[in-house]
C-alpha cells in the first residue's frame, strides 16, 4: 500500500495539471488545485526517506530554486531613490508623477501580481521534478500512461470543438482560439505540443512493456497512438506542431532501437511509420500554406512574429540588466507598440519565450537559461551514452527537447499542463540510471526437414 499511494498521488497530480492547467492564465480554482497538489508533493518529497541526491539532481534543483528566487527578488520593495534609477522604470515614475501619485517603495517588477503568479507556476514544476527523480519503474509506467490517455482525450475534445464550431460548449476557457481545435487547452498550438510529445512517451511505454506482451500487438498499439497523435497535430492546425513531428517520428527509431536487427514486426512497423510520415507531410503542406498565406508572419502585421520579436528586443534593451519583472510582459509590452495601429487584439506573450524571459528577467534569467541548457546537454549525452537501457530517460530527453524547440516560437511551458510534463521529464533525466529495460525475446527459428 505504501508503494501504491505515491503512484496514485503522482498520477492525480499529473492528471489535474493537464486537465485544469491548459491556459497560461489558469482559472482561480483550477490553478489553486494545482498549486495545492504541488505543495503536498514537495512536502512529501522532502519528508521521504530517499537520501540520494546525485550531482545532476542537485544542479537541477538549484536551477529551479534559482528561478523561484529570481521571482522573489523581483518582489522585494525598493526605496524611491533606488527604484527610480532602474532602467525602464522612469516611464512608470513619470506617469505616476503626472497623476499626482507618489512613487513610494516599489518592487523591481512593474507587475507584482503577475510576478507572484510566475513564482507560483514554478512550484508545480519543482514538485513534478521531484516525482520524476523518485518514482519507481511502475510509477513511471503509470505516469506515462496517464499522459497518453489524456492526450487522446484532449484530441477527442478538439474534434468535438471543430464539429461544434464557434459556439461549441467544449471550449473551457473564455480567451481561446474559437473555431480551432484546442482540446483541454486555450491555445491550439499547445494541443499540438501535447500530441507531439505523446509520440516519444508512447514509444517509451512500448519498450518498457516489451517482452510482457505479444510483439505484434504492441506494435499495433504504438502505431495507433502515433497515428492519432499526428492526426491531432493536423487537427490543431499548428505550424510549429507540424514542424516538430519529424524529430518526434525519428525518436521512435532511436528509443525503440529499430535500427538494430530485422524481423517482420520491425519491418512492418518501419513501413507503417514511414507511410504515416508521408501522409503527415502532405497534410502539413496544407497547414503550412494556411499559415504562410495569413498575416502571422507578415513583416507589416502588428501581431506578426516579426513585429513581436523586434519590439521585444527593444524591450530587452530598455529593461536590462534586471528586467521588467517575471510575468510582466502583457502590461509593459504596449509601450513599445505603434499607438496609431493598436487594435482590440493584444499581445499576451512574445511568442518566443527566450526573448520574453530576457525582457522580463534580465541578465539573471539569461544566466539561469544558459545554466539549464548546459545541464540539459550534459544529462542528455550521459543518458544516450549509457550502456543500460532506460527508455523513460531517453524519451524524456526527446520530450524536453521538443518543448524547448517549440518555446522558440511560442510559450507552451507557461501552461501548467506542459510545465508539469517538462518538470517530470527533467526529473527523470536527473535520476540515477538504474532502470534496466527487458531484453527482446529472440525470434523463433523454424527449421524444415529436407528429404
Amino acid at each position: 500500500m505504501n508503494r501504491i499511494l505515491p503512484i496514485v498521488f503522482a498520477c492525480v497530480f499529473l492528471g489535474a495539471a493537464i486537465v485544469f492547467g491548459g491556459s497560461s492564465t489558469a482559472g482561480l480554482y483550477g490553478g489553486a488545485a494545482i498549486q495545492f497538489a504541488a505543495a503536498i508533493g514537495i512536502a512529501l518529497a522532502i519528508g521521504s526517506r530517499h537520501d540520494y541526491l546525485g550531482g545532476t539532481q542537485r544542479v537541477l534543483l538549484a536551477l529551479l530554486v534559482g528561478a523561484l528566487g529570481l521571482a522573489i527578488v523581483h518582489l522585494i520593495p525598493l526605496p524611491p531613490s533606488l527604484w527610480g534609477v532602474l532602467p525602464g522604470h522612469h516611464m512608470v515614475g513619470d506617469g505616476l508623477g503626472l497623476t499626482g501619485v507618489p512613487v513610494g517603495w516599489r518592487p523591481i517588477s512593474l507587475a507584482p501580481a503577475e510576478t507572484l503568479g510566475s513564482a507560483l507556476l514554478i512550484l508545480p514544476v519543482v514538485a513534478a521534478a521531484l516525482i520524476g527523480m523518485r518514482a519507481r519503474r511502475a510509477g513511471l509506467i503509470a505516469l506515462f500512461t496517464v499522459l497518453i490517455v489524456l492526450t487522446l482525450v484532449s484530441i477527442g475534445v478538439g474534434l468535438a470543438q471543430r464539429v461544434g464550431g464557434l459556439e461549441s460548449p467544449f471550449y473551457f476557457y473564455e480567451i481561446t482560439n474559437r473555431g480551432e481545435a484546442v482540446g483541454l487547452f486555450a491555445n491550439s498550438n499547445h494541443l499540438a505540443t501535447l500530441c507531439v510529445i505523446a509520440i516519444p512517451a508512447a514509444t517509451a511505454l512500448f519498450v518498457a512493456q516489451r517482452g510482457s506482451t505479444k510483439p505484434n500487438a504492441s506494435w499495433i498499439v504504438l502505431i495507433a497512438i502515433v497515428l492519432i497523435a499526428l492526426g491531432g497535430v493536423v487537427l490543431a492546425n499548428s505550424l510549429a506542431g507540424v514542424g516538430l513531428t519529424l524529430p518526434a517520428l525519428i525518436s521512435i527509431f532511436l528509443i525503440a532501437r529499430l535500427r538494430r536487427g530485422g524481423g517482420t514486426a520491425r519491418t512492418g512497423a518501419s513501413l507503417a511509420i514511414g507511410g504515416v510520415a508521408a501522409a503527415v507531410a502532405i497534410s502539413g503542406l496544407w497547414v503550412v500554406w494556411g499559415h504562410v498565406s495569413s498575416d502571422k508572419f507578415a513583416l507589416g502585421s502588428e501581431m506578426g512574429r516579426a513585429q513581436l520579436w523586434t519590439r521585444t528586443l527593444h524591450g530587452i534593451a530598455t529593461f536590462l540588466p534586471l528586467g521588467s519583472g517575471l510575468g510582466s510582459f502583457p502590461l509593459v509590452y504596449p509601450q513599445f507598440e505603434n499607438a496609431q495601429r493598436v487594435t482590440q487584439v493584444f499581445a499576451n506573450h512574445a511568442h518566443n519565450d527566450v526573448l520574453e524571459v530576457l525582457m522580463t528577467g534580465g541578465v539573471p534569467a539569461l544566466l539561469l537559461m544558459v545554466g539549464f541548457g548546459a545541464w540539459w546537454l550534459h544529462a542528455t549525452v550521459k543518458i544516450w551514452r549509457n550502456g543500460m537501457r532506460n527508455s523513460f530517460a531517453e524519451a524524456s530527453t526527446i520530450v524536453t527537447g521538443l518543448i524547448m524547440l517549440h518555446e522558440t516560437v511560442d510559450y507552451p511551458i507557461r501552461t501548467a499542463a506542459v510545465a508539469v510534463v517538462f518538470g517530470l521529464c527533467c526529473g527523470i533525466m536527473a535520476r540515477p540510471q538504474r532502470i534496466v529495460e527487458p531484453a527482446e525475446k529472440p525470434e523463433r527459428v523454424v527449421r524444415h526437414m529436407v528429404a
